[in-house]
């Protein structure tokens, strides 16, 4: 900046000697014709306006062609850092790649259990319980190795059935939390403990849960209405379990119209987003899936809106075949 600074204080103080010198020689000369030493006639010596517009205008190319000079050298720069902060971003991310499976191998090279596994051999909907295996297989492991499963204030011991595996059987409600689910593992009186990959909720991998894909376009009129345009499909695990499925499209917190897509979601069907839907800030959609055992899920999601929106209105409830509540998540 200060190197530009310089050059145009310079260039301005050379068009100004120029034009000084200008102004001397065009006076002297007028003294000369004044005493008739010289006669006026074809002077080679321009008039002071002259010369100053000359100069104004030589200054003025000479920093137009200095700037277009200086804003492709800019553009060049610029076009450098940004590759090199791509260049540094994308090693960034293949380090912090590198970091987290060090990390993983670390943390799995420490670890006693080699694996965890389990599966729902029986489930019962109406009491909303089922039956859980759980196996668990060592690295190292003596005759004093014992295993337990930790969930709350409940262990759940397991027994060994083969030469460093451990199972065990227990019941689990659908819907209880087991987020804090681990593996202890006691040996000569110390118990190390070690974290599973048992699910936080069971009723993920047992209820048809809806999830959406969907293709959108959208603007914003001069009327402040949304403009959009694409399809959606709804995914569901378990289709056989499914008894009915209803989208509602809404706006603005108000239903616009509600249809049965019960044989698209059984058929993993795209879905077009039909047009002439009055829409304010947004569109959202509440789809209710209904199973063959009653229960009932009903999420409803945003998919287009504007800048921004209120995510409250998001939510995701599981209702038993009696109405009655008993699962929630406001995605707060």
């Amino acid at each position: 900046m200060s190197n530009l600074a310089g050059f145009i204080f310079i260039l301005f103080l050379i068009a100004a000697v120029i034009i000084i010198v200008g102004v001397l020689a065009y006076n002297k000369r007028l003294d000369r014709i004044t005493k008739g030493e010289v006669h006026d006639t074809h002077t080679r010596i321009p008039e002071p306006g002259t010369t100053a517009d000359i100069t104004y205008k030589i200054v003025l190319m000479v920093l137009a062609v200095f700037a277009v000079l200086s804003i492709s050298t800019a553009n060049g720069l610029i076009s450098s850092l940004n590759s090199s902060i791509n260049n540094l971003k994308s090693e960034q991310n293949m380090l912090n790649r590198e970091i987290t499976q060090l990390r993983y191998q670390l943390e799995q090279n420490d670890r006693i259990a080699s694996t965890t596994y389990w599966n729902i051999p029986e489930q019962n909907l109406e009491t909303q319980t089922v039956k859980v295996q759980f196996t668990a297989e060592l690295k190292q492991y003596s005759d004093n190795t014992s295993l337990a499963l930790s969930h709350g204030n409940t262990e759940i011991p397991l027994k060994k059935t083969a030469p460093g595996v451990f199972s065990g059987d227990f019941t689990a409600n659908l819907f209880e939390d087991f987020a804090d689910m681990k593996l202890c593992i006691t040996e000569n009186g110390v118990t190390k403990i070690e974290t599973t990959d048992f699910p936080q909720y069971l009723f993920w991998d047992i209820l048809p849960m809806p999830s959406l894909q969907c293709t959108f376009d959208s603007s914003v009129t001069l009327d402040k209405k949304l403009k959009y345009s694409g399809s959606y499909m709804l995914m569901t695990s378990a289709q056989d379990q499914i008894e009915k499925v209803t989208v509602t499209y809404m706006t603005d917190g108000k239903d616009l119209k509600t249809l049965d897509i019960t044989k698209e979601a059984k058929a993993l069907e795209q879905i077009t987003l039909e047009k002439g839907l009055d829409l304010e800030k947004d569109l959202t959609f509440r789809i209710e899936l209904t199973t063959k055992d009653g229960y009932k899920v009903v999420e409803q999601t945003t998919v287009i809106y504007e800048t921004s929106y209120d995510s409250d209105d998001e939510y995701l409830r599981i209702f038993d075949k009696d109405g009655k509540l008993i699962w929630e998540d406001s995605y707060k």
